[in-house]
């Protein structure tokens, strides 16, 4: 249709140069290939948006493609010179606005199609089908052409007027209908929290950097040098195994017209519309069965080799029989074609999943469909330029279909002799940093031990796409004994602490005793203090129990209360201990800790309030007062010495586990010190319920602000949305504000600065 526009023929000839077939066809081919980078950025915006979101945008951009493409061919049929630009650039600019036209469609499409992740969660146990699924989308696709030029012949619409119309019934239609039945951003976390048992990062990719480093991280899978040449193989392979599909796809027309010959008539353009229907049908039936085939496998691996053989059966059916002037031949073709595009697609996904640790396998796919794609870019030109010779659309389809034959073939015979493909996906350091931290330590040896199991047997479980190993992984972290285990694994590894890291800590702490001492209007007040101190004071004042009245933190309530309301219960003051126990010992080490003491009725001295501070640049090396599993944390367990309680779900219970978890993750607190840079961090602050409202904490705030003044720094500090107030009337500001929710129950959490004053 588009041919028959630029010409100013019926849209309903087929009739056309080779010239203007092999231009449109490599145009959109060459689209294609950028195209996967949307593939990317769709995923980017599934883990910003939501499925539901994601989908009703897709609709609109979706709209908007076909508005653009709309308008080009009416000024195209319409041959008006004066509705773009000048008569010598208008070729220019019709070709870049038809460019971007599809592109935006593309970017549409894409949108609408990574939706279908948002129902992973509601059906567990059927995630390939579901991908399966989405990929299908593309091929029922092709019955869209077919349904619009039917559209054309009964209303008298011209195919501008009918992509118009088309673009309404997506906008109003398709939008509407996405908005109404695809999960929202929430209902998947919530999903995602009963299927997993703790709740997921609302996002796995944040900002540019995070896209940036998710791209290093997919080169470096493919240039592991384990697997390099293997994947070099792959690529090539899948290449010659796309090509007959896309010459079919793009030159269906004219290639039955070369098949059938003068005396066929319609025949070539039958041969198009025959290849839209078996596409769409194929697409349908043996997409989402594969899908469902997939899902019976208990590892990637299985029915690989089948499956290469089916694509392998498929390309010779191709070869043999595309030059057969007969219907049943050709319909047996155009299947083989479809099937193989299908498998073609199968095959990625499981190849992704078999070299990439689970939080990578989007941008290794797209990265994968991008290089063979690429490899195929440079083929076609190769089979443009036959096309132009020869002048034969049928020669170059045989000798890619019998490339792609003979190379698969190959690959089933490789396959079988080395078994390259790995029993685990490939780990890169920052993957086994990522497993580790999830078990509290920095090693995979070090979580193997608190998981009780080998090496080998804690990655292939980690690496896992089954739901069932997810949730088991997750159980063994939270457990009892690996809170034993963990403690054990920081003694060891603390004992292990070079001379130079203590010598460097104590030198530390004189060197803050002498720069930074109370000031004068606190003296007689404010100390410096230790973790042992300060230890009843702030969990105290964090949990509220012991009968004193006043109130508690409000974020600690809010994880606490899924325990149990009663402040006093064991479990809660021994979850809360066990979280700031560690934490105050690192702050003693690396930061300071200042106590503001007072004597009670008995004449004893007893610490109303205490502040855990960090001088500019004390932090861990993420942001954080100490980075899981690093040499600061097993410090604080170890001198602390009681097994972390908070993450063992046998006597916290999984509901307390869950809001803890999504605390931590949720607010993103550590990143945003890290960004920030250079500050005076206040970690804790809290003020025992028997003497809340004296200004005790006021007072300590102010000794930070006089020390962050002396530096020329900001003082910075994270606080629950009911003390945002509070904090405002000491001179700070809300920086950011970040909800963190489980169940539909919320807690807003705060970043606040004081700025320094010049």
């Amino acid at each position: 249709a588009i041919i028959a526009a630029y010409d100013g023929a019926d849209t309903s000839s087929s009739s056309c140069c080779p010239a203007q077939w092999l231009l449109i066809a490599n145009t959109m081919n060459s689209l294609s290939i950028f195209v996967t980078f949307i593939f990317l950025v769709s995923g980017i915006m599934f883990d910003i948006l939501g499925g539901r979101n994601c989908a009703t945008l897709g609709c609109v951009i979706l709209s908007v493609g076909l508005a653009i493409l709309a308008t080009l061919l009416q000024s195209l049929e319409a041959n008006n010179d004066n509705i773009i630009f000048a008569n010598t650039t208008k070729p220019i600019i019709e070709t870049i606005l038809f460019a971007v036209g599809v592109l935006t469609c593309d970017i549409g499409a894409f949108f609408v199609n990574v939706a279908f992740w948002g129902f992973l969660f509601h059906l567990p146990t059927k995630q390939a089908m579901i991908l399966a699924l989405s990929n299908s989308c593309f091929s029922c696709a092709s019955f869209i052409p077919i349904v619009i030029s039917a559209f054309m012949d009964v209303s008298g619409y011209t195919l501008p007027s009918a992509l118009l119309a088309y673009g309404a019934v997506i906008f109003v239609g398709s939008g509407g209908v996405c908005w109404m039945t695809v999960p929202s951003m929430e209902e998947y976390h919530s999903n995602a929290l009963m299927v997993l048992g703790l709740p997921i990062p609302k996002r796995t990719v944040k900002g540019w950097e995070g896209i940036k480093e998710q791209l290093i991280g997919a080169k470096k899978v493919f240039t592991h040098p384990d697997h390099t040449t293997f994947h070099k193989i792959s690529i090539c392979v899948l290449s010659s195994g796309w090509l007959p599909a896309f010459v079919y796809m793009s030159m269906a027309d004219p290639l039955g017209q070369e098949i059938f010959g003068e005396e066929g008539g319609g025949d070539g353009f039958s041969l198009g519309i025959s290849f839209l229907k078996i596409n769409t049908l194929v697409g349908l039936l043996v997409g989402p069965a594969c899908g469902l085939l997939v899902d019976t496998f208990q590892h990637p691996s299985e029915g690989l080799i089948e499956i290469c053989i089916l694509m392998t059966v498929s390309l010779a059916v191709v070869t043999l029989l595309c030059g057969v002037a007969n219907w049943m031949a050709q319909i047996v073709v155009l299947v083989a074609v479809s099937i193989s595009q299908t498998i073609q697609l199968l095959l990625v996904m499981r190849y992704a999943v078999l070299f990439a640790y689970p939080n990578r396998v989007g941008v290794v796919t797209g990265a994968l469909i991008f290089l063979f794609g690429a490899v195929s870019l440079v083929a076609l030109l190769f089979v443009t330029l036959i096309i132009v010779f020869t002048k034969s659309y049928l020669f170059p389809v045989r000798i890619v279909s019998a490339i792609g034959t003979v190379a698969w073939a190959a690959y089933v015979v490789y396959i079988k002799r080395k078994e390259p493909f790995p029993t685990s996906p490939t780990l890169l350091p920052e993957d086994e940093r990522e497993i580790a931290k999830n078990f509290g330590v920095a090693t995979i040896e070090d979580a193997a031990y608190v998981a009780n199991m080998s090496p080998d047997a804690l990655l292939k479980l980690s690496a896992s796409s089954k739901i069932a190993d997810l949730r088991r992984l997750s159980d063994i972290a939270l457990s009892g004994e690996a809170s034993q285990r963990l403690l054990r694994v920081a003694r060891r590894n603390s004992s292990r602490m070079s001379s130079k890291d203590v010598q460097r800590r104590m030198s530390s702490q004189i060197s803050f005793q002498k720069e930074f001492p109370v000031p004068a209007f606190a003296w007689n007040k404010v100390r410096k203090g230790s973790h042992e101190t300060s230890f009843d004071c702030i969990i105290t004042a964090f949990n509220g129990h012991g009968g004193f009245g006043g109130r508690n933190e409000p974020s600690i309530e809010w994880i606490c209360s899924a325990i149990t309301n009663d402040r006093d219960d064991p479990r809660r003051v021994e979850a809360i201990g066990g979280f700031f126990g560690p934490m105050l010992v690192v702050s003693e080490a690396y930061g300071m800790i200042l106590e503001l003491v007072v004597h009670d009725e008995n004449g004893r001295t007893q610490v109303a309030a205490s502040c855990a501070c960090y001088p500019p640049g004390t932090l861990d090396s993420d942001g954080s007062v100490m980075k899981t599993g690093g040499d600061r944390y097993h410090f604080g367990l170890a001198t602390f010495g009681v097994a972390p309680t908070f993450t063992n779900k046998e006597v916290t219970g999984e509901a307390f586990v869950q809001r803890l978890t999504a605390f931590k993750q949720d607010s993103e607190w550590d990143q945003r010190r890290k960004d920030y840079g250079q500050m005076w961090y206040v970690a804790v602050i809290g003020t025992h319920p028997k003497y809340q409202g004296c200004g005790y904490g006021t007072l300590l705030l102010d000794v930070v602000s006089n020390y962050a003044q002396e530096t020329k720094h900001d003082c910075y500090l994270e606080c629950s949305g009911p003390n945002i107030p509070y904090y405002e009337k000491c001179g700070y500001d809300v920086l950011w504000e970040n909800e963190i929710a489980i169940h539909g129950d919320s807690i807003l959490l705060a970043g606040m600065v004081k700025k320094y004053q010049a």
